[in-house]
């Protein structure tokens, strides 16, 4: 995760340090991104920043950190639900789990905007990274005693203690190869910025593979009008 971080960091100082020089040939862009995702599971948000170069008259070079809000919570579900039938049938204990999968993510990859005339702006693009899943977990208590001899309010979470007394482990976070494919349209709105919607097919190799697809809103400084960090 770190490893990510620090190459998206690094990439974006480098776009914002070369920006004054790339501004006058219209090279640069930066745009926020909102939307959703829906993998075989569950639906969830999604939010991603991207920068990107324009290497050719319509062919930009693009990087991307974001995050899934919940990519795959059945990666932790089979282990909550074992957990809590165990307290329960060996313990008298009736706890209520849940889990999620968020993601962070980093990708790099190429954008083409399909020559057209007028202001709509066509594109399609193409890139692969890595996702870092970390899964969560967390049970509230609905009755009986911990195994430390407690008795918290019923609602209580209680996740720590069954950690502590070795009733649950929360599965270890891993970092999986990612893909990334998609389109959509670009439409100026002044000046300085652009909005934009499109679809978006991701894959992330994890130990369960998990295919995401959506929708995304944009809105940021376009890839025509200059644009500065400062």
């Amino acid at each position: 995760m770190k490893a990510i971080q620090t190459s998206a960091i690094a990439a974006a100082i480098a776009l914002c340090l070369a920006s004054p020089l790339l501004a006058q040939t219209d090279r640069v862009y930066i745009t926020g991104v909102s939307g959703f995702a829906r993998s075989t599971d569950t639906t969830s948000g999604e939010a991603m920043a991207e920068v990107g170069v324009r290497i050719a008259p319509h062919l930009l070079v693009f990087g991307d950190v974001g995050r899934f809000e919940n990519l795959q919570p059945s990666d932790v579900q089979p282990s909550i639900a074992a957990t809590t039938s165990q307290l329960s049938s060996s313990q008298g204990l009736a706890v209520i789990g849940t889990g999620s999968v968020p993601a962070w993510y980093s990708v790099g990859g190429l954008r083409f905007e399909v020559p057209l005339q007028g202001r709509v702006q066509p594109y399609v693009f193409g890139g692969a990274g890595f996702a870092r899943l970390m899964p969560t977990a967390q049970f509230t208590l609905s009755s009986g005693t911990l195994p430390d001899g407690t008795s918290p309010a019923a609602g209580s979470n209680v996740t720590d203690q069954l950690e502590t007394a070795g009733d649950f482990a929360t599965p270890v976070a891993q970092t999986a190869f990612m893909y990334s494919l998609g389109g959509g349209i670009e439409v100026p709105v002044a000046r300085h910025w652009a909005v934009d919607a499109g679809y978006r097919y991701s894959r992330v190799n994890a130990g369960m593979p998990a295919n995401v697809q959506g929708a995304t809103f944009e809105s940021g400084t376009g890839s025509r009008p200059p644009f500065s960090c400062t």
